[in-house]
């Protein structure tokens, strides 16, 4: 039987959208209730939300949404179009948040353990200069491996063999580093005193050096661990933040779910590509196509709220482990943490992606069987959307597969695991 580790103070780093920060701070929760204390440093956009979890926090000056209202990049998730603009304007925007390093570097101090995103820097530091044990998060798969090709690779990913797959990540990781990793990174770490790196091959050869779990947030019952990566690698299962136990659901919204059969959900999370009047024009022409009626969410994603219809419900934000199960279908862009609540709640997906990895996990729900194959939301049309409905709804193999699938997804309790794993760590570092 594991040894009792005793209370430890916490220090957890990341930034992003709301979609990046929610499983870090499902993490703190847990985290919390298992006795421990925590710190979450991140933007200032979340605080009021994360707070109300009774979790402490370090805000930083960095607000997701001005990247995502970038002109340039509200032309790339309509249009698509050149992607390494959109990485340009990520190292614009990310460069203003270089005093999260610094924030980050102070509530360390006085950690015990420090817990960074993937996209963030300070966990091997920590270890290096002040002997804490650490852990790095990976939401998506990031390392390389020979079982499939990049997650980076957005609409342009297909598999060529396990060569080629070992080949995109690396130049993926080559990219990213250029464009974000080094500036990010390296002017921090010379002001740490300490060498440069050149890429994450690097990095990574210090964390396995270190010895640093890397705790990956998704799950093996949808993708499988590669046979490629090493023991320090931990498929934990994804990251659920429930809903607070004040939360009430809006009166209106649950008559309108009482008044009904179940209708389909349709959100794009914080994807706005700036044309929200004309994708909820369209998705009203779809649901009255297949005959089915529909919660449309707002919230940072853009859905306009559009003509009353009696069929319709729109709705500015509310918890997916309460509505998720409650639908149909659900239609998103893809990203982790949609993809994770869909799958969970065990019904379809139509996922319509926008960017990045959200195709990725397009593709993993379409090798899942439990849900149909989409356009990206670029090509979406009513007709097309009104069809994979209707596949959603009626392909009883479709169901069954997405009922059983988040059978095995409620039953990972992947924030228990990280938690014993940064636990049990925690505990060697020091032996």
């Amino acid at each position: 039987m594991a040894e009792k580790v005793n209370s430890i103070q916490v220090a957890i780093s990341t930034f992003g959208s709301r979609g990046d920060v929610q499983p870090f701070l499902a993490l703190a929760v847990g985290l919390k209730r298992a006795g421990h204390k925590v710190t979450l440093v991140t933007s200032h956009t979340f605080s009021d939300w994360i707070q109300s979890y009774g979790i402490d926090v370090r805000p930083v000056e960095f607000d997701p949404q001005d990247a995502l209202n970038h002109p340039e990049m509200q032309a790339f998730m309509r249009k698509g179009g050149n992607p390494f603009r959109v990485l340009r304007v990520m190292r614009e925007e990310l460069a203003r948040a270089l005093n999260l390093h610094d924030e980050f570097w102070e509530v360390t101090q006085r950690a015990d353990f420090v817990v960074q995103a993937s996209t963030s820097i300070g966990a091997l530091e920590a270890t290096e200069l002040l002997n804490i044990p650490s852990a790095i998060v990976h939401l998506f798969p990031f390392s390389t491996t020979r079982e499939f090709p990049s997650f980076f690779l957005g609409a342009l990913r297909s598999s060529l063999g396990p060569g080629y797959n070992q080949l995109t990540h690396w130049a993926a990781h080559q990219l990213v580093w250029k464009i974000i990793g080094a500036p990010m990174s390296n002017q921090w770490r010379q002001q740490l005193g300490l060498k440069a790196w050149h890429s994450y091959a690097e990095l990574y050869a210090q964390a396995r050096q270190q010895k640093t779990p890397i705790l990956c947030a998704f799950s093996p019952s949808l993708l499988p661990k590669p046979a490629d990566w090493d023991a320090n690698h931990f498929l934990t299962g994804y990251w659920f933040l429930e809903r607070p136990s004040t939360w009430q659901p809006p009166a209106e919204l649950v008559h309108f779910l009482e008044s009904g059969p179940p209708p389909v959900y349709i959100g794009y999370g914080s994807m706005n590509a700036g044309d929200g009047e004309e994708k909820t024009e369209l998705i009203l022409r779809a649901l009255e196509r297949s005959g089915q009626r529909g919660i449309l969410l707002s919230g940072w994603g853009g859905l306009a709220q559009g003509k009353e219809v009696e069929n319709v419900f729109y709705i500015e934000n509310v918890p997916h482990d309460w509505l998720f199960p409650q639908m149909a279908a659900v239609v998103h862009h893809g990203g982790a943490g949609s993809t994770a609540a869909g799958i969970r709640a065990g019904i379809p997906s139509l996922i319509t992606p926008v960017a990045a990895d959200q195709y990725a996990w397009a593709e993993q729900v379409v090798k899942a069987g439990v849900g149909p194959r989409m356009p990206d939301r670029k090509s979406l049309t009513a007709e097309n959307l009104a069809e994979g409905i209707q596949i959603a709804l009626n392909d009883q193999e479709v169901r069954s597969r997405a009922a059983q699938l988040g059978k095995s997804i409620r039953a990972e309790k992947g924030v228990e695991r990280a938690i014993k794993i940064i636990e049990r760590h925690a505990a060697q570092f020091r032996t």
